[in-house]
């Protein structure tokens, strides 16, 4: 009995150091192979001769002393924006805007009428789709990869004129990319497209499909398309659906460790943002990003659509978040209905907005302004929802000046704004910047 006692000790201690030697092998691999986001102070012992790129995958970095963190490659990133924004020529405006599809700033009949009225009202500021939720490139656009996926379908015909109309009225031209949402790319690229585990492409339960932002092609695609879109002569880019799907399908997605690379969905979102914006300041140029205004304070939000309030602001010149009050659940900031409640609802939201960015503020960064967007229509699928007309757009401005902003735009699906109100809104503006004026000579 002793002897098997013995026996099986002698068994153990040798499996022992079998499992202790395989780990020992596994760890001394793994420490030239894996990327340490979170690692702040390096010590290289050769010069690093290439910017870091998310595209290699970890097998390429051989040498821990070649190792180049997210961190020192977003300082870097910032630094080098930081001097670029030095030679920007042009001056910012404050802008006051409303959104209309191409399909209808294309049309005569329809946009003239809108832009007569434009002309007479205080706002200063159009945003049209050239690349609309369907992903139709809605004007000529230079672009190798656009016209290889042939996704042209022009619906403003000569985009220079209309904006060189637009200018001659001193209104400011945003060029807005629904950027992953896409139904024509997608198939006719498959590498390009989100696709689940049984090789189907991804659809989400609105019906739309939608670009891979890991996808290396995805991502020059849609930096192309901004590119284009400054060279053509708007005064600035908007990337709008700038994240992945919100939809519960996304579960299904393949997102293998070969793609990622060891990205998350911020990562990716980020960096991405980080290029195009250079090429905008290159091309002296504006750049803007859309967000959900629940990303705010969300960390599960962020993760899940790849987008990080605090980050992204640093990466643009506007961040416009969409602080809709149909957008948000109700009892959201302790509001029964926030669509019933335009006024606290944007309030909270916008207090939200700078409570998050100057909690997270490095002062070592450059940081764009915040100018939200607004709910310029009536929610009618929410219980307990109103109709939105001109009171509804004063109560949501009003708490924009009160948050201590003064940008906004308005968005209608359709384009379709009621002017009669419209017209008069920005009174209320003109009034709350002379109350503050006087409040702060009493002060």
């Amino acid at each position: 009995m002793m002897n098997n006692v013995l026996g099986i000790k002698r068994i153990k201690i040798v499996i022992l150091f079998m499992v202790l030697g395989i780990v020992s092998i596994l760890v001394s691999c793994t420490q030239n192979e894996i990327i340490d986001y979170d690692l702040e102070i390096i010590e290289t012992t050769e010069e690093v001769t290439e910017e870091f790129s998310f595209e290699k995958t970890n097998s390429d970095l051989n040498k821990k002393s070649n190792i180049v963190t997210k961190k020192v490659k977003d300082n870097v990133t910032n630094d080098t924006i930081k001097e670029a924004i030095k030679t920007r020529t042009r001056k910012p405006i404050k802008a006051k805007g409303i959104y209309l599809p191409a399909y209808v700033a294309g049309k005569a009949e329809r946009f003239d009428p809108i832009f007569e009225n434009l002309k007479n009202s205080d706002l200063n500021c159009i945003v049209v789709d050239i690349k609309d939720e369907l992903g139709r490139i809605t004007i000529e656009n230079n672009s190798q990869i656009v016209k290889e996926l042939k996704t042209t379908e022009i619906q403003i015909k000569n985009i220079r004129d209309f904006i060189d109309r637009c200018h001659n009225e001193n209104i400011y031209v945003i060029a807005r990319v629904a950027s992953f949402l896409d139904n024509f790319a997608t198939r006719q690229d498959k590498s390009m497209a989100m696709v689940k585990r049984d090789g189907k492409l991804y659809k989400d339960n609105m019906g739309y499909y939608w670009l891979n932002p890991y996808s290396e092609k995805t991502r020059e695609y849609i930096k192309q398309i901004a590119i284009s879109a400054a060279e053509t002569g708007f005064d600035e880019v908007q990337l709008d659906y700038f994240r992945f799907s919100t939809d519960s399908g996304m579960k299904k997605v393949d997102f293998t460790d070969e793609m990622t690379g060891g990205k998350t969905k911020i990562d990716v979102i980020t960096s991405l943002a980080q290029d195009i914006y250079l090429e905008m300041i290159k091309r002296n140029v504006y750049f803007s990003l859309d967000v959900f205004g629940s990303i705010m304070n969300s960390y599960r939000d962020q993760d899940s659509i790849g987008q990080n309030y605090a980050e992204l602001v640093k990466y643009c010149d506007y961040i416009c978040p969409m602080v809709y009050p149909s957008h948000y659940a109700n009892t959201t900031f302790g509001i029964a209905v926030p669509d019933s409640e335009p006024y606290k609802t944007v309030l909270n939201a916008m207090q939200t907005s700078s409570n998050v960015i100057n909690n997270a503020r490095d002062y070592g960064s450059h940081y764009g302004e915040v100018r939200p967007w607004l709910q310029a229509f009536t929610a009618d699928w929410i219980a307990g929802h109103i109709d939105y007309g001109k009171e509804e757009y004063e109560a949501q401005i009003k708490a924009i000046y009160e948050a201590g902003y003064n940008e906004f735009l308005l968005w209608q699906g359709g384009g379709v704004y009621r002017w009669d109100e419209l017209l008069r809104i920005d009174d209320l503006n003109k009034k709350a910047e002379i109350e503050e004026e006087t409040s702060s000579q009493t002060e």
